[in-house]
């Protein structure tokens, strides 16, 4: 009894730390520190070459929203261009991108499929530039997001790379959760990149030094190992959300658990390959971030599986009696809210528990794929 009523508090005592703690404690420390954080040049005398990479498949649905977007950034029109990587696209995408090949536009085209890190690495040869920018087939940039991001990376030399704002628009009366969830993720990088840096950055639009862009595991997850490999070269990885990029918000949290499957257990083996960075003695900061943002949570699971068993065994007492019925209401109307939604039904208050549902189950078997380790597959677009 007492060893399960002691894992029942561990439980609860991480996920507090996790999702409450840990922003709580950067919150703390920066309002006692000074930060460069808001500091950027006022304006840019020599622009540098920009290379962006848009790695598209079966993107013909957005693909041209996005290259009229590219073409109205407000940048040098001789100092950026964008190399689309198509990986295998089976629809219109290559056509579409085709019409644009005299503006500025790239076509690379991967006669198999291979993901979204092996189509960044095809384009390697073609990176004659100071900076890379990476950012999705489905992110629609601002006029000013290239040069926001560019004003930010040249304040400081020790940023190395700089990660933008991913808005998720919101349609209709259907959502998944991953909007709540996405603005918590928001103001954490905020909260990181003041504290010293973020150990991840946004997908959907980062830029990073040319020379710190390399070739990496066509099975890794490219915005956070390549934020791990700056770290690793002794500089740091900012967040300006001030440069924005927009898409819409999956419809179903059922929708995202295919993505975080492969996402987490990626994610496993990127720290797997980065490991002394988890050595407090040499990288005391880096180490802390990693196990507080991103350990914890991939261990969600486990603590929530402590939880709810452990307040069965205890379930005599009337305290632990109750939270485990909690419990099973909160699933059960999270499970009734899934298949709610994979009908294209709403179910009211379901949200959340069933995008708690889909992290439970997603950081479960993302670790047995990284414990057998079995590959999850190549990207796939949610459209």
């Amino acid at each position: 009894m007492v060893l399960a009523k002691t894992l029942f508090w561990i439980a609860i005592i991480a996920m507090i730390y996790h999702f409450i703690g840990y922003p709580l404690l950067l919150l703390i420390i920066n309002s006692f520190k000074k930060t460069y954080q808001n500091q950027m040049v006022n304006d840019i005398l020599i622009y540098p070459k920009i290379i962006i990479l848009c790695p598209a498949y079966n993107e013909e649905a957005r693909i041209e929203e996005k290259i009229k977007s590219f073409l109205a950034l407000d940048y040098p029109q001789d100092k950026i261009k964008m190399i689309v990587i198509s990986d295998n696209s089976i629809d219109h995408t290559n056509e579409i991108v085709s019409k644009y090949l005299d503006q500025r536009i790239k076509l690379i085209i991967q006669a198999e499929r291979g993901g979204k890190q092996k189509a960044q690495n095809s384009a390697l040869p073609y990176l004659d530039c100071d900076f890379v920018v990476s950012t999705d087939a489905n992110s629609i940039f601002a006029p000013d997001a290239i040069k926001v991001l560019v004003k930010k990376i040249l304040s400081n030399p020790d940023i190395g790379m700089v990660s933008g704002e991913l808005l998720l628009l919101h349609k209709g009366d259907k959502s998944s959760g991953e909007g709540l969830y996405w603005k918590y993720e928001s103001y954490l990088k905020l909260l990181e990149s003041k504290f010293y840096s973020l150990i991840g950055a946004n997908g959907s639009l980062y830029l990073i030094k040319r020379e710190l862009f390399n070739k990496i595991d066509p099975q890794s997850v490219d915005d956070f190992e390549r934020a791990l490999i700056v770290l690793k070269n002794h500089q740091i990885v900012s967040y300006e959300p001030d440069a924005k990029v927009s898409e819409e918000e999956s419809k179903s949290a059922k929708q995202e658990l295919g993505r975080k499957v492969r996402i987490i257990s990626r994610e496993w083996q990127v720290v797997k390959r980065n490991r002394e960075l988890l050595n407090p003695f040499r990288y005391p900061i880096i180490s802390f971030q990693l196990f507080s943002h991103k350990i914890l949570r991939w261990l969600i699971f486990v603590f929530l599986l402590m939880v709810f068993f452990a307040s069965l065994y205890l379930i005599n007492i009337k305290f632990f009696r109750v939270v485990f019925i909690l419990q099973c209401i909160f699933y059960g109307w999270g499970i009734i809210g899934l298949i709610a939604q994979s009908k294209e039904k709403k179910m009211p208050l379901s949200r959340i528990p069933a995008y708690i549902c889909v992290m439970f189950y997603s950081s479960l078997k993302a670790f047995i794929y990284f414990i057998g380790k079995k590959t999850s597959g190549i990207w796939e677009p949610l459209r």
